[in-house]
Order: C-alpha cells, then sequence, then structure tokens
C-alpha cells in the first residue's frame, strides 16, 4: 500500500487536532509494518472502526488512552487528576476519536477518487466488530507543541488495500474493424416523399379555479400530523468548561425575569407566550399572546 496515502491521513488528523486543542499540531514520518494478528480491544488503547459506504471498506484507528486524557485536558483547560477519566471525559474522548478518524477517511476518499458520503466513525469495544486479519499498519506521533507526542495508529485488512490499491486490468485486444459492405443498388425508381397535411386541434376552454371560502378549505390532509410544542422558561449559553463542572445543586441564571411570559414553540418556531399555572396537580400554560413579534438583535 502507498505510504503517501497514510501521511496525507496523518496530516489530517494533526489538521483536526490542531483545532480542538487550540495549538499548532504537526504528524511526524510515518512508519509501516504488517500484522497478522487480530485486533484486540485493550484497556490502555483506544480503538475507532470507521466505515466508508461507497467504497465498501472500513479501517481502524487506534490512539494511546494516556495520550488522549491529556488531549481532553487541553480542551478543557484543566489540570490531570489522576486515575481514570470520569463519564464526560470519556465522552468527549469518543467524540474526538470519531471527528479524528472521519476527517481521515475523507481524505483517504479524495485519494481514492470516491464520494464521503456516509462516512461513520465510532469507538470500538467488542473485538469481534474489527475486521479479520492480515492488516497493513502505519505509526506515526502527532506533535501537539512542546506538550507531548500523540502515537496514532492506522490498520487496513485485506480488503481495504484492494480497494485502495486494485490491481490494474490488461488492456483487452484491439478489435480489428471490418470493411463496410458496399450499398446495393436498385434499379427501380425511389418512392415520391409522403404529402404532408396540417395539424388540427379542438378548441379548448381552461377549467375555472374554485376557490373555497374562507375558513373552509380542506385541512383534513394535515389535522393528524403530530406536531411537538415546548414551553420554554428560558436559555442561556454555557461553555464546555462550565458544563463539564456543573453538580447536583449547581445553579446557572436564565436570560429571563421571573415575571416575563414563557415561549411556546411548535417544531422550534415561536406560535405565542403564556404564563405558567396549575392545573389537577399538573403544570400548564395560559397563552396571553398569539403569533408574538421575534425580537430584531
Amino acid at each position: 500500500m502507498d505510504k503517501r496515502i497514510a501521511d496525507a491521513m496523518f496530516a489530517s488528523a494533526a489538521g483536526v487536532l490542531s483545532t480542538l486543542v487550540d495549538r499548532t499540531v504537526t504528524a511526524g514520518p510515518s512508519a509501516d509494518g504488517s500484522s497478522d494478528s487480530s485486533i484486540r480491544v485493550e484497556s490502555d488503547v483506544v480503538a475507532c472502526l470507521t466505515q466508508i459506504p461507497s467504497a465498501s471498506f472500513s479501517f481502524v484507528t487506534r490512539f494511546e488512552k494516556d495520550d488522549l486524557g491529556r488531549v481532553v485536558e487541553l480542551m478543557l483547560g484543566t489540570a490531570s487528576a489522576g486515575g481514570d477519566m470520569d463519564a464526560m471525559q470519556l465522552s468527549i474522548v469518543a467524540e474526538t476519536v470519531a471527528q479524528i478518524a472521519s476527517a481521515m477517511a475523507e481524505r483517504l476518499t479524495q485519494d481514492i477518487k470516491t464520494a464521503a458520503d456516509g462516512i461513520h466513525s465510532e469507538v470500538v469495544t467488542d473485538s469481534s466488530a474489527f475486521p479479520a486479519p492480515p492488516f497493513a499498519t502505519f505509526v506515526a506521533a502527532l506533535d501537539v507543541g512542546s506538550e507531548f507526542n500523540a502515537r496514532l495508529t492506522i490498520d487496513f485488512d485485506g480488503v481495504a488495500q484492494s480497494k485502495i490499491e486494485p490491481k490494474e486490468a490488461k488492456p483487452a485486444a484491439p478489435t480489428p474493424i471490418e470493411p463496410a459492405p458496399e450499398p446495393v443498388r436498385s434499379s427501380r425508381p425511389a418512392p415520391p416523399p409522403p404529402q404532408a397535411q396540417p395539424a388540427s386541434f379542438t378548441a379548448m376552454a381552461p377549467t375555472p379555479l374554485r376557490v373555497a371560502a374562507p375558513g373552509q378549505a380542506n385541512l383534513d390532509l394535515v389535522h393528524d400530523i403530530p406536531l411537538q410544542i415546548s414551553a420554554v422558561l428560558g436559555k442561556t449559553a454555557l461553555s464546555l468548561r462550565d458544563v463539564v463542572a456543573l453538580q447536583s445543586g449547581s445553579v446557572f441564571e436564565l436570560d429571563k425575569l421571573s415575571t416575563d411570559p414563557i415561549d411556546l414553540y411548535v417544531n422550534n418556531i415561536l406560535i405565542a407566550r403564556g404564563e405558567v399555572v396549575v392545573v389537577d396537580d399538573k403544570f400548564a400554560v395560559k397563552i396571553s399572546e398569539l403569533n408574538p413579534e421575534v425580537d430584531k438583535v
């Protein structure tokens, strides 16, 4: 397999990581090799399987878990507390790895000239989901500034290798061109061309359009469409760092006063405002304004 394709994928991974940690990340030279062993789920490694539907093959990317922990620290601006990552950090790790692997797949589709539609990357925790050996393996270090080097491995199984570097087909032998037979000449005179007649059409009048009376249009076709109604008390914007720091009992301020009406949305479209009331021990909304004007920024 061409090593230049893997190097281009490593460079794409470095570009995504640069954006995530907000600093320059470069990919070092890659080393290639082969393996006849199956890929196993290991506690110190995060493995991601990427599917490329347009090319009907997949590949595996593997990160060291410690490296990803340090990447999360740079993303959140927090120092390491030691020990295993919590649920929030593991969620960020899974999303980070999927973004990097998908960007690598998009770069690969450019080199093999296939569509990037439907690319899907997901962290794998079951070894049976990995493709079967043998593998062509490429390893490179992503230099994250002066902090550390993140080790990244790409594994291509036999199917992926055959699709990335298809065998050259032998050119087909040229088909001999036979001379065209000479036209047979007839002694009979050619028949005269048919006489064309002008076409005639029956006069037609447009069908009059009947307009329904106001309020009597037929809405039966749309009456049963389900709509989602949301009553929004207020909104706010928090950084990822603030969200990670949330705990039971945390308080954050919304953008509305306690006396302001709440907004009613139908399929994310503001249609009314109202006040909160209680009906039969359940919260309800009493509409005070229909079709309110959206505040202009």
